[in-house]
């Protein structure tokens, strides 16, 4: 194919996906968008890392903020930083899965699952444990990704409040807080970004900044923060050894 069309039809896909697959649309029978909403509780979610650095940053304004929150990896940085996989979990947020190499395409695959469980491996290798939530990168969720990811004792989660703080140059953090601050509601789930994808360094304060002024204002209101599995009442995790036993 020659170079133009096949960046052609690379864009056409990519317009296609971001419009038919990510949340609030995807498989709607497999993706979780959101908790109940008859309760304030909310789950602060962060994807594409962890990263020396901006990950780091993250961690020690939540810990100050006393939240916990939901860190879904990427199976390469979760490689690069084991360390950093260890400490979000042993400071009680919830790992989750999020591809090996945050592919957008692994999903429309009809048969693929090694962007699954190469991430899901490296996981293990850091933890000793299965992790049970996965977010497709870039929220693309086909059907017969959701019907594999829930073989694979997944549950697919999504988001009903979603952030531009990935962007480079970084946004203005204030505005990031007030769009999510203004979409939020009772049993949300929220889409940031902690790290960027394939690197094990990242300097990033969007972010953190962001968070550190959308919670007090969320808690004012009567918001109680809560990772995933809480939220939803599901485990965060399934035992490795007794998972391949």
């Amino acid at each position: 194919m020659r170079p133009d069309l096949k960046n052609l039809a690379y864009r056409a896909t990519d317009v296609l996906g971001n419009t038919l697959l990510m949340p609030p649309r995807g498989s709607r029978r497999y993706f979780v968008h959101h908790g109940p909403r008859d309760t304030k509780r909310v789950a602060l979610t962060f994807d594409d890392g962890p990263c020396r650095g901006s990950t780091e940053l993250l961690l020690d304004a939540l810990c100050e903020l006393d939240v916990r929150a939901t860190f879904f990896c990427v199976g390469v940085n979760s490689r690069l930083n084991p360390d950093l996989v260890r400490r979000i979990d042993a400071e009680g947020h919830d790992v989750g899965n999020h591809s090996h190499a945050h592919r957008r395409f692994g999903g429309l695959s009809l048969r693929d699952t090694e962007h699954i469980t190469l991430g899901e491996t490296e996981i293990v290798d850091a933890l000793g444990k299965i992790p049970t939530l996965y977010r497709p990168p870039w929220g693309w969720l086909t059907p017969w990704e959701g019907r594999r990811l829930s073989k694979l004792g997944y549950t697919s989660i999504g988001w009903d409040v979603y952030t531009i703080d990935w962007k480079l140059p970084e946004p203005d953090p204030e505005r990031v807080a007030d769009d999510a601050y203004r979409d939020a509601r009772p049993g949300s789930i929220f889409a940031f970004h902690d790290a960027f994808p394939l690197l094990a360094d990242w300097q990033k304060t969007v972010t953190t900044e962001a968070i550190r002024q959308l919670v007090p204002r969320l808690r004012r209101d009567g918001y109680e923060f809560v990772t995933v599995s809480e939220l939803l009442a599901i485990p965060a995790y399934r035992d490795a050894v007794s998972s391949h036993s």
